[in-house]
């Protein structure tokens, strides 16, 4: 994942791997590497349900996507190129 830090105007783009398993049934923590805030991508345990509306929203897409902000997803292809999905 590639994501822009928030947190106190950081403002720096890092990337993150995780397992498809953790974000789809556990949790998914990631620290910038600039200002070492951690962000919560993904929660299906249910142990953040303060930082989420109502404990509704398990994944950073959700919550993206309640903004209704735009959600892109992909994947790294055999030869190391990002494949888009839905392309």
């Amino acid at each position: 994942m590639t994501f822009t830090c928030t947190a106190n105007d950081c403002g720096h783009r890092s990337t993150h791997e995780f397992s498809k398993r953790s974000y789809e049934r556990g949790i998914v923590l990631v620290q910038c590497p600039q200002c070492k805030n951690r962000h919560l991508i993904a929660d299906h345990l249910g142990w953040f349900k303060e930082s989420t509306e109502d404990g509704k929203l398990k994944t950073i897409e959700d919550l993206l996507k309640a903004r209704g902000e735009k959600v892109v997803r992909g994947r790294l292809g055999p030869d190391g190129d990002i494949e888009i999905e839905g392309e």
